[in-house]
């Protein structure tokens, strides 16, 4: 029997890889020691994923550079040093990483060069660092996993939760630079079925986790203004990147012949659904 440990114990994504796997403890980035309470024993192996994200709120804010700190890579190297003190046996181990890594690279393959644009973008790439040098030292085999943008499931981050909120509330959304811009937008469902076909599949050190395919806020807005969905909307500039889409080969031949949802279908389903349920 394998024993999955997930690190970040709040964060959408562990709550949902919770649901779809077995045998699994959560464990918050705040409470290491609640390893402690674990029976490694108990099992025969254990593949540890850590998913700690910096709380979404506080993302670009350094009020308090320890705990900024702690809640990035003290955290991962904290649990790396309890799997070693504890000669823990590990089966593979997954660190959720991020797409910024990549900063204006418009190709975002996996050989490439990583080059961070901000503090947060720039710690995932110290974690991803660590994480390879300590499993290739200790022989255990572990992937890097660069979620493009994710959304769904518990989301109340992403810009596609806030087309969706926004058209609740009938409120006004802020595009910038006229929502040009393009992104690789994957459902979290998605993810979770990637990240369970990952911990089946060996010597896979990164892996881009997305749909190779791109898409602005702009087209979806004519997407929705075509099935008679309309949003009010402001307009800001500044500066961002303006092109973020996938190479996702190694993932599809980790995952086989995948249809991965599509993010207009997605939003405007949540848009028809909350009409229903205001009918209703």
């Amino acid at each position: 029997m394998t024993l999955n440990i997930i690190i970040g114990k709040n964060s959408n994504l562990s709550k949902h890889l919770h649901k779809a796997i077995e045998n699994v403890a959560l464990i918050s980035s705040s409470n290491i020691e609640a390893l402690n309470a674990i029976n490694f024993s108990n099992f025969e192996k254990t593949n540890i994923i850590f998913n700690q994200f910096q709380i979404s709120t506080k993302l670009y804010e350094l009020d308090s550079p320890i705990d900024y700190v702690n809640r990035s890579i003290s955290t991962t190297a904290k649990v790396l040093e309890y799997l070693k003190s504890n000669k823990v046996n590990i089966n593979k181990i997954i660190y959720t990483s991020s797409s910024s890594v990549y900063g204006n690279n418009t190709s975002c393959s996996e050989n490439d060069e990583t080059h961070p644009l901000s503090l947060h973008s720039s710690l995932k790439v110290a974690n991803e660092r660590l994480i390879e040098k300590f499993c290739m030292d200790n022989h255990i085999d572990y992937t890097i996993t660069r979620v493009f943008n994710m959304y769904g499931g518990d989301d109340n981050f992403s810009v596609i939760s806030k087309i969706i909120n926004i058209y609740k509330k009938n409120g006004t959304l802020t595009l910038v630079n006229s929502g040009e811009a393009i992104r690789d937008f994957i459902h979290i469902d998605d993810v979770v079925y990637s990240y369970i076909k990952i911990l089946q599949t060996k010597n896979i050190p990164i892996v881009n986790i997305g749909t190779a395919e791109g898409k602005s806020i702009l087209y979806i807005l004519n997407f929705l203004r075509k099935n008679v969905i309309e949003l009010q909307t402001n307009e800001i500039m500044k500066d961002e990147l303006m092109i973020s889409i996938s190479k996702n080969k190694i993932l599809l031949d980790i995952i086989g012949n995948y249809s991965f949802k599509k993010v207009e279908e997605y939003i405007l389903e949540k848009i028809k659904n909350n009409n229903i349920e205001k009918i209703c």
